[in-house]
């Protein structure tokens, strides 16, 4: 690895930025070295109760590991499912997946014999697909069961019982402290995650390389598209309420100061800051599901895709997008799909292979 990128970690880990003291970041890399691995048997799902996590509910849950003794690289997956920020999405139009009922091991026992997601046949967590560049990884899975998109670290009191417990980010905080434990070495972490989950591996990629100082993190975001500011309603109280409630000012990526503002300038700034890592968005245009989330009509959002490439990830030398033009949501389950002779399997394979000739797909 490139002596300059260690050094890099190394100095954000230890919260020497020009914007934000990393105090947190700093604790974490102390309080890596005393958490238990997790102890799980090799080649199966087993669940890993979290008794430090919250669900938007205030119960406990957890994540699903199924290690390998076939390398040392690791697949961390964000599940998706909607988001909710204040008491009439949370609690009233009830928009954000598992935030009520909270999920825990009978949730993910369903979820591993489920053949749409995690034993979908050829599908990325098929060990038995040849051509599945993954079948060899480590799997971590992690559930969504906060609203936030995995950004928030806050708990708001709305009224009538209704205690929302918005702590996505800080969940992560805790998988990440004892995953760092159980993966030691790791050859290669991946971050990926779909929909909600998709900007929450966005949002979560610091995070996840702070915890893996040493280790080149590779992020796909499926689905997950951060629109620009100016393609959304202003003025834009729904991400003001959002930034708010989910207290994402305390879960910002050190150094980035116009992330306070907009949260398509994320990309922009993990390339300059992890030039040695890889970062993918898939997307559909038009995504089915995203202009509700921003209040945007399909040609709004096809308008901001467009400028989040051209704008984020054309520039870069280590991000790079395929984009299928017809309408949908989710790529993850769909690795066949195809654009120009290119599946999202090749795309991905090409990514995480470090392929030369890994390139932008677009019709």
């Amino acid at each position: 690895m490139a002596v300059a990128r260690v050094l890099h970690t190394a100095i954000i880990a230890l919260g020497v930025t020009s914007a934000v003291p990393s105090h947190a970041a700093l604790d974490r890399v102390f309080r890596s070295g005393f958490e238990a691995p997790i102890d799980a048997a090799a080649d199966q799902w087993t669940w890993v109760d979290f008794p430090d996590t919250r669900c938007g509910d205030g119960s406990a849950t957890g994540l699903g590991i199924n290690p390998s003794t076939l390398s040392n690289r690791v697949l961390i997956y964000l599940a998706g499912g909607g988001a909710c920020w204040d008491g009439t999405t949370c609690y009233i139009l009830d928009t954000a997946s598992n935030f009520n009922s909270g999920y825990g091991a009978a949730d993910f026992a369903a979820d591993v014999v489920d053949t749409s997601t995690l034993a979908q046949p050829g599908g990325f967590f098929d060990r038995s697909e040849a051509t599945n560049p993954f079948k060899d990884y480590s799997y971590v899975v992690v559930p969504y069961c906060t609203g936030d998109i995995f950004a928030g670290d806050n708990v708001v009191d709305f009224g009538s019982g209704h205690i929302a417990h918005f702590v996505g980010y800080r969940n992560m905080d805790a998988y990440l402290r004892r995953l760092a434990a159980t993966f030691a070495a790791p050859g290669r972490v991946v971050i990926a995650g779909s929909s909600a989950g998709g900007l929450g591996a966005a949002y979560n990629w610091w995070q996840t390389q702070n915890a893996f100082p040493q280790t080149q993190v590779y992020m796909i975001d499926d689905s997950g598209t951060p629109m620009p500011e100016n393609v959304l309603p202003q003025p834009n109280t729904t991400e003001q309420t959002q930034r708010t409630n989910w207290n994402v000012a305390a879960t910002l990526p050190p150094g980035c100061a116009a992330c306070a503002t907009a949260f398509d300038v994320f990309f922009g700034f993990y390339a300059a800051a992890f030039p040695d890592d890889r970062g993918a968005l898939l997307s559909f245009n038009p995504d089915t599901v995203l202009p509700f989330f921003y209040g945007i009509s399909g040609s709004a959002f096809s308008t901001g895709l467009g400028e989040v490439e051209t704008q984020q990830f054309d520039p870069s030398t280590n991000l790079r997008y395929w984009q299928i033009n017809s309408a949908g949501h989710v790529l993850w389950t769909h690795p066949t799909s195809s654009v120009n002779g290119t599946t999202v399997r090749d795309f991905i394979t090409k990514m995480v292979t470090d392929n030369a000739n890994w390139t932008s797909v677009k019709p």
